[in-house]
């Protein structure tokens, strides 16, 4: 996606030279290509991506849908930076989601078949396996394939055998440790960064104080027996819950692919990017606005529109991809066999 977007960013800088009356210099074209790919970003991240995470209600409650048009929610006073909890544990609830194996295919159709952890620090895997390949063709895959669903599983790539290493140069020395585990590093990094517990952040989005491993309004209301009860087995108090596991296990919002605590860090968090961003793509300003027929084009923007025009036959390649296909994919379990 970060390629999409660098050549989406270079087509424009293209069609800005190609339109202007006069010669430009290089840093008005790149900061207005930035201008205009930031704005499409920001669009397809609240119009296409936050809906499927967040569900509906949640999106109503922060206020995040995009205007039709012009609209000002800036407010001078709302901090914008990101918080630890939004960065250390809410926001990588994604890392339940990734497959096991992270094909590529050919404009025609053939199928370059990579595991996971053949990716890791292997850039040979990236470059030009076949005619069509790298970036183009795992943009296709992503189009056929599915998600894992989200939950608290992690596939074998992420638990068993992140970052696999056996030479003596390896990062852990060529010990007997020899891979990683995703979950275990997002668990140690909360306790690292001094977060407060799943308890504490539950409270402050919901106001609800869990005083026991029970599944009621007593204890863990928002997880099922099944994982309220694995929770009693591995703490010995409610209150030593890391946030990143008890936000992971709590049972998802209708719509949603997080649970209510969550739902509600990341909620607050783009509420805050948005409210607090003084170059808002939406906000009507006299200096920095877009003009209504540019809006209107940022508007009309999708990821799949972005990817149909980078990727050669990406739209002939099996498998459909509709704008809203960020919101409809389906899930994949991780028990499944690959």
């Amino acid at each position: 996606m970060h390629i999409m977007f660098v050549r989406r960013h270079n087509r424009i800088v293209e069609a800005l030279r190609a339109a202007a009356l006069s010669p430009l210099n290089a840093e008005i074209l790149y900061q207005e290509a930035k201008r205009i790919v930031i704005a499409e970003l920001q669009h397809i991240t609240y119009n296409e991506f936050l809906p499927r995470v967040l569900g509906v209600d949640v999106m109503n409650r922060y206020d995040l849908w995009p205007a039709s048009l012009y609209r000002d929610t800036y407010d001078p006073y709302v901090d914008p930076r990101t918080t630890s909890g939004f960065s250390v544990a809410a926001y990588r609830f994604g890392h339940s989601l990734v497959r096991n194996i992270h094909n590529q295919v050919t404009p025609f159709g053939g199928v370059s078949r990579l595991n996971l952890q053949d990716h890791f620090d292997r850039l040979e895997t990236h470059l030009y396996p076949f005619p069509g390949g790298n970036t183009e063709g795992f943009a296709r895959w992503m189009k056929i394939s599915q998600k894992s669903a989200a939950d608290r599983a992690f596939v074998d790539g992420l638990q068993n055998n992140l970052f696999p290493c056996d030479g003596p140069d390896c990062p852990m020395g060529g010990g007997v440790t020899r891979t990683l585990d995703l979950a275990a590093l997002n668990i140690q990094r909360g306790r690292d960064h001094g977060l407060p517990s799943y308890r504490e952040w539950r409270y402050r989005c919901t106001g609800r104080w869990a005083y026991t491993f029970e599944p009621n309004a007593m204890g863990l209301s928002d997880h099922s027996q099944f994982e309220a009860i694995n929770l009693g087995n591995t703490y010995s108090h409610v209150g030593d819950i890391d946030l990143f596991t008890g936000g992971m296990t709590e049972t998802r919002l209708p719509g949603a692919l997080v649970g209510p605590t969550f739902a509600c860090i990341i909620g607050q968090q783009f509420q805050n990017y948005k409210r607090g961003d003084r170059f808002f793509y939406e906000r009507e300003d006299p200096v920095m606005a877009f003009t209504p027929g540019m809006l209107f084009l940022i508007f009309h923007q999708n990821i799949c529109l972005i990817l149909s025009i980078f990727v050669p036959r990406f739209r002939e390649s099996a498998g459909t991809l509709k704008p809203s296909r960020l919101s409809v994919r389906p899930s994949v379990r991780q028990s499944e066999k690959l």
